[in-house]
């Protein structure tokens, strides 16, 4: 079985959608509810029905889907002063091919509370995680081979 990490802000962050998603499939069941009540003669002939049902299936996917991750997450409390790359920290490093400097933070496996979060599963994360500051790290983002230098953690 699989674990999905979730730092304790995005956890309850996947509370809160799961929770939305459930509450407009209810919603929507009701619009399918009334749209039967205003003089079709079958549902067949019913866009808004017919509208419903789409969502419906599309919601309720998305729903199966979050509460699979849910059920299989495992909380995860970063570290307040972190000597290598993990789940959690910020991180900034270089690329030696532009030169350019990045900060980004490792969030979880489904990031809702961080702009600048990106999950410990993309392949920039996978490279940095278990580096130490100076260490360089190879990865082959979008298909072309890079090398990155760790400049800072926190």
């Amino acid at each position: 079985m699989t674990s999905y990490y979730f730092l304790p802000e995005d956890f309850a962050a996947l509370q809160k959608q799961i929770k939305q998603i459930r509450g407009r499939i209810r919603a929507i069941g009701k619009e399918m509810g009334e749209s039967c009540n205003e003089g079709a003669e079958t549902f067949h002939d019913n866009f808004a029905y017919e509208d419903g049902e789409r969502q419906q299936f599309m919601w309720s996917k998305r729903l199966n889907e979050l509460l699979q991750i849910r059920q299989q997450a495992r909380l995860f409390e970063p570290d307040e002063n972190p000597l290598r790359v993990r789940l959690g920290c910020r991180v900034t490093y270089s690329d030696d091919q532009t030169d350019m400097e990045t900060t980004i933070k490792i969030g979880s496996y489904l990031n809702f509370s961080d702009a600048s979060s990106v999950s410990y599963d993309a392949p920039i994360a996978r490279a940095l995680i278990g580096k130490k500051e100076g260490d360089f790290c190879d990865a082959e983002i979008c298909g072309a081979k890079r090398r990155f230098q760790i400049l800072e953690i926190c």
